[in-house]
């Protein structure tokens, strides 16, 4: 029951706890529009809408979080095959929580899959599996590139970032880069960038792994 002064009004924090409660039972489209209503009346509320808001933090510990549930998954001593689609499940559920992040705080989230794309190579040695493992680094590279072309700048970065993981990888997983950077939409500019450090990957590894030095070349070829 809401409390009432002896005068019989009914006390702030209740009126303001009912609400609440009654505001939390509408659908969303409907709070909504409720919302619009009264920022459309009200020429003080649009005046405190348009004003800047003060970061909260809430992007850094958003962020601070996703890095140490990759970090989390990275922990495993071994996923024989039986395994294997439940960690891979884990996987794409996490990407799909980035990429909600990354919907809110573009910079912050492209950030967060940078971290991803770097760190997810320490459990390749440890996955009873190459097929799998293999389609989710290419859906993570995918993604990594389609969010970053969103953020001024960091398309670049993350191409040249997946053409370092190409090189590195001994075990196929991030075999399709060459291909998704060939398809990527990428800016005229960036696509001569990312060529030029294809062909200069391409001449470090040429005596050590003929295949990539050609797969290398080739796509700085397409690129230009």
């Amino acid at each position: 029951m809401t409390r009432k002064h002896e005068d019989g009004a009914t006390s702030e924090p209740a009126l303001r706890a009912e609400i609440r409660a009654r505001l939390a039972s509408w659908p969303r489209e409907q709070l909504l529009d409720f919302a619009v209503e009264q920022f459309l009346a009200d020429a003080e509320l649009r005046h405190a809408l348009a004003r800047p808001e003060a970061p909260s933090g809430a992007e850094e510990t958003l962020a601070r979080e996703l890095r140490r549930a990759i970090e989390g998954a990275m922990r495993v001593r071994y996923v024989d095959w039986r395994e294997v689609p439940g960690y891979i499940g884990r996987l794409e559920r996490l990407l799909g929580d980035i990429r909600s992040f990354t919907e809110g705080y573009p910079a912050e989230g492209v950030s967060v899959l940078r971290y991803f794309v770097k760190t997810i190579p320490q459990v390749f040695d440890r996955i009873a599996d190459e097929e799998q493992l293999a389609l989710f680094c290419r859906e993570l590279a995918q993604v990594a590139l389609v969010l970053a072309s969103r953020v001024p700048g960091a398309v670049r970065e993350v191409a040249e970032e997946l053409l370092a993981a190409y090189v590195a990888d001994d075990h196929g997983r991030f075999a399709d880069v060459p291909e998704l950077l060939e398809e990527a939409e990428l800016p005229g500019e960036v696509r001569r960038e990312v060529a030029a450090t294809a062909e200069a990957l391409a001449m470090q590894v040429t005596r050590t792994n003929r295949h990539k030095s050609q797969e290398l070349g080739s796509l700085a070829a397409r690129l230009r």
